[in-house]
């Protein structure tokens, strides 16, 4: 991959690679730098197939340190800096990163970092001070290398990192069937650099010589989306399914700029696509389906201009990618017949990174018309149709998706078992009102605790510490007894939905107040909200604030910061704040902060209008 940037910045140099705020990185630049960023890294005594950690957030710097990376022959870890600090070490420690990569304008854990046995290192310092590359020092790239590790949730309690070679990320984003990058291409960097999703955005643009313009803000609104596609013209964007349909839900302001759309990470709302394709005919929209052992994309669906049907499939699988259903013998089963969706080709990762045991077990060879072919079993299950697209039809085990993140629950009840007061848990996600909720089922140790109201804080306290936000149940249920089957275990299927809390309807003191409980009321799938809890209490998450945030600028007429909504996490508080009774402002975004240290950082390259 490395080879292919360095052509076009030989064949371009002056082409624009990178837009963030007001600083702007050609193609010659964006070698140059990546050149003595390697060079700097070999001299670290990064070797071939190391791993080097990006524990920093989306920005200019990570994109130049993810193509430095794979030039000095190792792989990139992306974690996100919010996630609790016993997950960061539980991968950093597994991993054992050569180099660190932070911010240090970035509060961390220190102890995450001092036991690593890694160099930690500023990442902007480093690119502030960088003399020039050698690229003599720096190894030959072939396919089979790794390129990058990701971790996702893993059914055994623990989180497991799956290791992608450069050969998945070419195949995914070069010569392919659902998706043509071009050099005038302006492509949209939104997604977070630890969801699998990033690779499509930063290898579509760099590696077809286009454009990456980055969204710097870490909680950005779906109008500074709209600002940034119309500002610079993007042509290109990848949604979560979440977030596409939020972006549906008020597509009706033109993008004109916009060529081409994909989404993907959970089941499709026909709907949702109807409503964007009648607002924006000129935006081809694809679906796309895959897990991240398979390079994030498997299969895909273009939507027809007149798409009709109730339900999108997940279509067709892409070039350099072989898709199979297989049944319970891990035979490939004919077309009509539902079977596990079986994954071959390029795309397919080496593994799972010091795992040869779940790498064996879901890695394996398959018995096809075309030979023996070494597939991922994916757990999803599917059937084919009579014109060879393919059809979703759920999991065969435990695990959700929500909000584009991959769950496995099992993580989240061996996580709730360590708690000491506790003998047993379960965990269930339970859908309602088009809402999926995760629910923790909790059987106390002692008696007593049965009755006592801190046992639900403390426990939910505690899993904030080890796992990510995402991972975190809605709500809790304390119970005696848990139901069981007749072969003693546990009925699942009998565990109650918790009780609905005796609200009382608050007195709505004004029109703000009003409009913010129905906002709230729609976004988190509850008929009443109490005015003074907070949102992020009652389990809603940062994508459902980002539809209340899109649904009160609508409804206000006027523009809103987001990280408003983030200080002011309680109906009535955000009230007062919006009708002027308070005056607190909200403090400097960080991503604000971050853009003001780019331009310090990229102050030697030069600055354009586009």
């Amino acid at each position: 991959m490395p080879e292919i940037v360095k052509g076009h910045a030989s064949a371009f140099p002056n082409a624009l690679a990178i837009i963030c705020d007001d600083a702007r990185l050609t193609y010659g630049e964006l070698d140059a730098l990546s050149d003595g960023l390697a060079t700097y890294l070999v001299s670290c005594g990064v070797k071939k197939g190391d791993v080097v950690c990006l524990l920093v957030p989306r920005a200019l710097e990570t994109v130049v340190a993810k193509l430095a990376i794979l030039k000095a022959g190792a792989g990139y870890l992306p974690l996100d800096p919010a996630y609790p600090a016993d997950h960061l070490q539980y991968v950093l420690d597994e991993c054992r990163p050569k180099v660190v990569f932070t911010f240090a304008n970035r509060s961390l854990d220190p102890g995450i970092l001092s036991g690593s046995g890694s160099r930690v290192v500023d990442l902007s310092t480093v690119l502030q001070s960088l003399g020039s590359g050698d690229p003599s020092r720096l190894p030959n790239i072939e396919g089979g290398d790794l390129a990058y590790v990701m971790y996702t949730s893993g059914s055994t309690g623990r989180p497991k990192g799956v290791a992608v070679p450069h050969r998945g990320i070419t195949r995914l984003v070069l010569d392919q069937n659902y998706i043509e990058f071009r050099p005038g291409d302006m492509v949209l960097h939104s997604t977070t650099i630890s969801f699998d999703a990033s690779t499509v955005d930063v290898w579509g643009a760099l590696l077809n010589g286009s454009t990456l313009v980055i969204m710097s803000k870490a909680n950005f609104s779906l109008t500074d989306m709209r600002d940034l596609i119309r500002k610079h013209e993007v042509t290109f964007i990848n949604f979560t399914t979440g977030l596409f349909n939020i972006f549906a839900d008020h597509a009706d302001e033109p993008m004109p700029s916009l060529r081409h759309a994909i989404f993907g990470g959970e089941v499709a709302s026909a709907p949702h696509v109807k409503r964007f394709v009648a607002a924006h005919p000129g935006c081809s929209l694809t679906n796309v389906y895959g897990p991240t052992e398979a390079a994030c994309i498997a299969t895909t669906f273009t939507v027809a201009p007149d798409f009709s049907a109730s339900e999108l499939p997940i279509g067709k699988a892409i070039a350099h990618t072989d898709v199979f259903l297989l049944d319970d013998d891990l035979q490939v089963v004919p077309p009509g017949i539902e079977g596990q969706i079986a994954i071959a080709g390029d795309g397919l990762a080496l593994g799972y990174f010091n795992r040869p045991d779940l790498t064996a077990e879901r890695f394996i060879s398959v018995d096809t018309a075309e030979g023996i072919k070494r597939c991922y079993l994916t757990g999803d299950l599917a059937i084919l149709d009579e014109n060879e697209t393919f059809h979703f039809r759920g999991r065969s085990d435990r695990q959700v998706k929500i909000n584009g993140k991959r769950i496995e629950l099992e993580e989240i009840e061996t996580a709730l078992r360590r708690h000491p007061r506790l003998a047993e848990a379960v965990v269930e996600c339970r859908e309602a009102g088009g809402v999926k909720r995760i629910i923790a089922y909790l059987r106390p140790r002692e008696a007593q605790d049965m009755s006592n109201a801190n046992l639900i804080p403390s426990v939910m306290e505690r899993l904030r510490n080890s796992l990510p936000a995402y991972m975190i149940p809605s709500t809790a249920l304390v119970m005696p007894e848990f139901p069981l089957t007749r072969a003693g275990k546990i009925d699942r299927a009998r565990l109650p939905l918790p009780p609905i809390e005796d609200i009382q309807p608050a007195a709505v003191r004004s029109r703000t107040e009003e409009i913010l409980m129905r906002l709230w009321c729609d976004a988190l799938g509850l008929e009443i909200v109490p005015a003074d809890r907070n949102f992020f209490d009652l389990g809603g998450t940062s994508l459902q604030l980002m539809r209340v945030h899109a649904g009160l600028e609508l409804e206000l007429g006027q523009r809103c910061e987001v990280l408003a909504l983030f200080k002011h996490t309680t109906v009535r508080d955000m009230a007062r704040f919006l009708d002027g009774h308070e005056q607190a402002r909200p403090r400097a975004a960080a991503s604000d902060q971050r853009a003001a240290l780019q331009r310090r950082t990229m102050g030697q390259f030069r600055r354009s209008t586009p």
